[in-house]
């Protein structure tokens, strides 16, 4: 599975403690000469109703295969939430600029 097949699909991960979750792969993306993947928990079993679980893992490919990694460096995670959260900001104001176009 390569990582450019990614968007769009379903996976399973499991956790430390031995449990599965099925989550949506939102988008893959590349920050610090890495590879990341935003993914959102589709496990309805453990999706709390009112807040939805999103997870951030470093993607490597090796041998063809998508391998996903926990961001172990509480650092290295900060660094990649900022950067995400500027992406979304920069998503928001450019949907905002269309909408004005479009009611010109």
């Amino acid at each position: 599975m390569q990582a450019n097949n990614l968007d769009e699909q379903t996976i399973t991960l499991e956790s430390d403690d031995g449990k599965s979750y099925d989550c949506k792969i939102l988008g893959v993306f590349d920050f610090d000469s890495k590879q990341y993947v935003l993914l959102l928990n589709v496990d309805e079993s453990e999706a709390d109703e009112n807040k939805e679980s999103t997870v951030i893992m470093e993607l490597i490919e090796k041998d063809d295969q998508a391998i996903f990694r926990t961001i172990e460096s509480d650092e290295e995670f900060e660094r990649v939430v900022s950067y995400i959260k500027e992406m979304a900001n920069e998503m928001e104001v450019d949907d905002e600029e269309e909408g004005v176009e479009e009611e010109a």
